[in-house]
């Protein structure tokens, strides 16, 4: 049997009408125009983060607006598009007041592109239109805590519940739109560096069959709790990331030292894990001495990273620091670090939910 359509750009009136009277939710997906590595397309977010949503619509109903591009937190590669936080937020808060004048109850905000800043502050949107006197409630999420929440990978050799242009996402793209994925063009090494390719190389371990079953299980779980919203339930929208932290973060960071060049010293901060990693906050004392947060700043020189500093104090849960799969990343310090052994306790904010701390005595060299 076809599922009912759901896409609102291709239902005429009465079966809009028809589709919201099965259920008054509003599906809000949101992607991104990124570059996703030679062998996925542009708007591979886009995709992903749409289907989630469609199917979890045929399941209980509901009408899917159009993705957007409107975004935030893209990587600094080709043809990748990025907008202001603020026009992110406005353009969301702008599409979310609009649907209770078309009877919608519940909005579902659903991003295929899964950088941090951008999920908090879709929550927080959210959260903020559902205390202004509509009457609807709005949710919003990425797939990786509908991933983290069904324990996607765990227990497996690529423990991940979300990537960029590696394994879960090209099979996820090779599940929804095969025709647009070519794995062909990656190279013939199972341990090849790609740029764009966060994870092992998708030409080696890409499923399509587990991409699709994974895309229908987050489905039925959105479906799930979207119908438990609308029935008057509550949700935590913060646990499945405090969930994904500490299921999918568990390796530590690594901590080393530089001692000063041009005035200034830095400390190390290295992702041995496989899973990139968002810091929201820092906290440093060396040598016995607490350093604020503002004379801090830290950088992150990876090709396809920004390379820009970020004032330690300037760090929050939508305004991250990130630090990708086997990436090392700088703590800048105030004054020179004089070469040999120091104390160091650098407390860095996780996901902006959780908090690790790098405790021991590093050596500068």
């Amino acid at each position: 049997m076809t599922p009912a359509e759901v896409r609102l750009e291709r239902l005429r009136p009465a079966r809009i009408d028809a589709a919201m009277a099965r259920a008054p939710i509003a599906w809000v997906p949101l992607g991104a125009l990124e570059f996703h590595a030679p062998h996925l397309p542009n708007g591979t977010d886009g995709f992903t983060g749409h289907a989630v949503v469609a199917r979890a619509a045929e399941r209980i109903g509901g009408v899917v607006l159009p993705w957007s591009y409107v975004t935030m937190g893209t990587l600094a590669l080709p043809w990748s598009f990025r907008y202001d936080p603020a026009t992110v937020t406005d353009v969301l808060r702008q599409t979310l007041r609009q649907l209770p004048a078309h009877g919608a109850r519940l909005a579902v905000v659903h991003t295929g592109h899964a950088p941090l800043d951008l999920i908090h502050a879709i929550k927080r949107v959210c959260a903020e239109v559902e205390v202004e006197g509509s009457g609807m409630r709005a949710y919003g999420l990425c797939y990786l805590e509908l991933n983290a929440a069904l324990g996607t990978g765990l227990g497996s050799d690529w423990p991940v519940a979300v990537d960029h242009g590696a394994t879960m996402e090209t099979s996820w793209m090779e599940g929804l739109e095969p025709g647009l994925v070519d794995a062909g063009l990656l190279p013939d090494d199972p341990d090849a560096t790609t740029t764009g390719v966060y994870g092992p190389n998708p030409r080696f371990t890409a499923d399509a069959a587990r991409g699709a079953a994974q895309v229908d299980a987050a489905a039925a779980l959105l479906a799930e709790r979207a119908g438990s919203l609308l029935a008057g339930g509550e949700l935590d929208t913060y646990a499945d990331l405090r969930d994904f932290v500490s299921r999918y973060w568990p390796e530590p960071l690594a901590l080393a030292a530089r001692a000063g060049d041009a005035g200034t010293g830095a400390l190390l901060v290295t992702n041995t894990g496989p899973v990139s990693r968002y810091l929201s906050a820092v906290r440093l004392r060396l040598d016995g001495e607490e350093i604020p947060a503002a004379a801090l700043s830290l950088r992150n020189p990876t090709i396809g990273e920004t390379g820009i500093a970020v004032r330690g104090d300037a760090l929050g849960p939508e305004r991250g620091f990130y630090i990708r799969r086997n990436q090392t990343a700088e703590v800048t310090l105030p004054t020179p670090l004089a070469p040999g052994p120091h104390d160091v306790e650098l407390a860095l904010g996780l996901a902006g939910v959780t908090e690790a701390v790098l405790a021991g005595s590093v050596t500068a060299g």
